[in-house]
């Protein structure tokens, strides 16, 4: 073959290799064009679904909620455009139209939630916080003493919240008694405050013995540890501050820790050391975020 015909054949095998690879990546284009229509497929599916009468709908439209209302027919009106650009061919505005829609529906949902499962998280958060506060008014008598002036009306308005709060619970309004509880709280955190920027704490001995005496200390520590987190949701302190309340109450966490093992050991005067440094550490904590405490006598870590 002459080197015409060998140039010949050379330019017919690579359009035979060209047409092989447009055909092959027509292929690819065609297949990935319907794997996508199939997804947006799904997705107006699964709008409509929501949007035409499931359970959700109807606890939306029932709730009266304007604005959830609002955001439901927002999500029919972009569910309808997806259903049209889909019919003209037009994949990427349907996926678009079709993202909107159940943006539009899931803050609906948001605006609506469901009643027994926001009232069962309110009856749980309800038990928690009665808990907290009835412990926290337990951890202020005993810190406090006799209670009189401006601390005994925080406690005489603490005492009443609480009560309240019980009632309203009883009644099944758990989200009302929830922020009587917190406004409770109030009155606990400022009766705290001003009992610990006005006294020393005195470690002085009083138990008949050391077992008795590490129980007392465990349960001032108790009081201050369940003070700090409502120190830092009330004053909230800054982000530097927070890092360095962070890090104190670490320590006091493993003070604490290492306390309890000692106490099972029956090295009950190591446990005692422990309990009362980790309170300590409880302490500054609570000062960098803006408790003012002073500094008990004993020790200091």
């Amino acid at each position: 073959m002459n080197e015409a015909g060998c140039a010949g054949v050379l330019r017919a095998a690579s359009a035979v290799t060209a047409a092989a690879l447009f055909l092959g990546a027509a292929s690819v284009g065609a297949a990935d064009d319907a794997s996508a229509r199939v997804q947006v497929e799904q997705k107006i599916r699964l709008v409509a679904k929501l949007i035409s009468d499931s359970p959700a709908a109807q606890r939306i439209i029932a709730s009266g909620n304007v604005e959830a209302v609002g955001h439901l027919d927002e999500g029919r009106v972009h569910q309808a455009l997806a259903e049209e650009l889909l019919a003209r061919g037009d994949l990427a505005g349907a996926r678009q139209a079709a993202d909107d829609a159940l943006r539009h529906v899931a803050l609906a949902r948001r605006l609506a939630p469901d009643a027994p499962a926001r009232q069962e998280a309110a009856r749980q958060r309800h038990e928690q916080l009665s808990g907290g506060v009835e412990r926290l008014i337990d951890a202020w008598r005993a810190r406090a003493g006799t209670l009189s002036g401006p601390d005994s009306e925080d406690l005489a308005a603490a005492m009443g919240l609480l009560g309240t709060a019980r009632q309203q619970a009883q009644e099944g309004r758990f989200e009302t008694a929830n922020q009587t509880l917190v406004q409770a709280e109030g009155h606990v955190l400022a009766g705290m405050n001003r009992s610990l920027h006005a006294t020393t704490i005195d470690y002085t001995v009083r138990a008949s013995n050391p077992a008795e005496e590490f129980q007392q200390e465990l349960a001032r520590h108790r009081g201050f540890a369940e003070l700090l987190p409502l120190a830092i949701r009330d004053l909230k302190p800054r982000p530097e501050a927070l890092a360095q309340i962070e890090r104190f109450g670490e320590a006091s966490g493993t003070l604490h820790q290492q306390a309890l093992q000692q106490l099972q050991t029956g090295d009950t005067a190591q446990a005692l050391i422990h309990i009362r440094n980790a309170t300590l550490f409880l302490q500054r904590a609570l000062s960098v975020a803006g408790v003012t405490a002073p500094q008990p006598t004993g020790k200091s870590p």
